[in-house]
């Protein structure tokens, strides 16, 4: 593996310089040792807020909505919103 000045990590064989994946996707906080610092940041809070729904017995739902908003996921992913929650027994 070889490092650009860029910071992008590629291999190389028998001389020609490949890409490590031919389509990187959806990658909110980049690659390599060049990540976003917020990446820990958001994985603790999504763990924090996997833990409470866990103990506190939160369940997901669908609503049943006339007509619900259109909601950007990621670039290429648009989803209905209409997923709620509630606290169980």
């Amino acid at each position: 593996m070889t490092n650009s000045a860029f910071g992008a990590v590629y291999g190389v064989v028998d001389g020609t310089a490949y890409p490590v994946c031919d389509a990187a996707g959806y990658a909110p906080f980049g690659f390599g040792y060049r990540r976003c610092g917020g990446e820990q940041l958001t994985t603790e809070f999504v763990k924090e807020f996997l833990r409470t729904v866990w103990s506190r017995g939160i369940e997901f739902t669908t609503l049943d909505l006339e007509r619900s908003e259109k909601l950007p996921v990621s670039p290429r992913t648009v989803i209905d919103d209409n997923i709620g929650f509630r606290q169980g027994p």
